[in-house]
């Protein structure tokens, strides 16, 4: 019996001269900080979920015509890809009213629009209008102007309305809405500003070549995965 004392008494005296007399052991919380983390992490590795847009109405002006023909002056109601499409030549906010009302208010789930280049920088109607379908329960997409070509300009109501500084003025304040709403925004200014195949028309400077203007197209198609 003194012998399995002796060797108990030991033990603890070699425990001691090596550790101190401290023990760390591990607490209950830093094992559930751990998991918590490793939950985090997890959550941060997930791919995304992915939008869904639904039935889409695609709304634009001449560059949008632009987009699928170059022989026609507007596009009523067409399909590509699964998206209906209006737009016309020369038309600025009423026209996207038009639009929403002959495609009809319950016939889409988000609106995809490219307007703005015949507003001559005035993005004011457009915010209240899109903030009133959003409070319907629609989605928005909106694409940025595209960028004018100042030196192309090609007469005087052109050189005073369709200047490249209003389409960043435009541009500037459908971001700043787009932002603040957590509506999602296809930058089609830095695209075509970067772009050495989609060209600004020296008959205009305005429009874009090749037409149609597919390449458009296909990036915002792209953009809506």
């Amino acid at each position: 019996m003194e012998n399995i004392f002796s060797i108990i008494i030991a033990m603890i005296v070699s425990f001691v001269s090596v550790t101190g007399g401290m023990v760390n052991l591990p607490k209950a919380a830093d094992t559930k900080e751990a998991a918590v983390t490793e939950s985090v992490k997890a959550v941060d590795e997930t791919v995304p979920e992915q939008v869904e847009y639904g039935r889409i109405l695609a709304v634009g002006d001449s560059r949008t015509v632009d987009i699928f023909t170059g022989d026609q002056s507007e596009i009523l109601g067409a399909v590509y890809d699964g998206i209906t499409v209006y737009c016309r030549d020369a038309v600025g906010f009423g026209f996207l009213e038009e639009a929403v009302g002959s495609c009809g208010i319950n016939n889409f789930d988000t609106l995809l629009t490219l307007m703005g280049c015949n507003s001559y920088g005035d993005f004011s109607k457009y915010g209240p209008y899109y903030d009133s379908l959003l409070a319907q329960g629609k989605k928005i997409v909106v694409c940025t102007v595209g960028p004018t070509e100042d030196r192309y300009l090609s007469n005087e109501f052109d050189m005073t309305h369709y200047e490249n500084v209003r389409q960043i003025q435009y541009n500037n304040s459908l971001v700043a809405w787009a932002k603040e709403r957590g509506v999602k925004i296809i930058d089609l200014y830095s695209y075509i500003s970067n772009s050495s195949t989609v060209i600004v028309s020296e008959a205009d400077g305005i429009h874009y070549f090749p037409q149609p203007t597919t390449e458009l197209w296909n990036y915002i198609k792209a953009n809506l995965k």
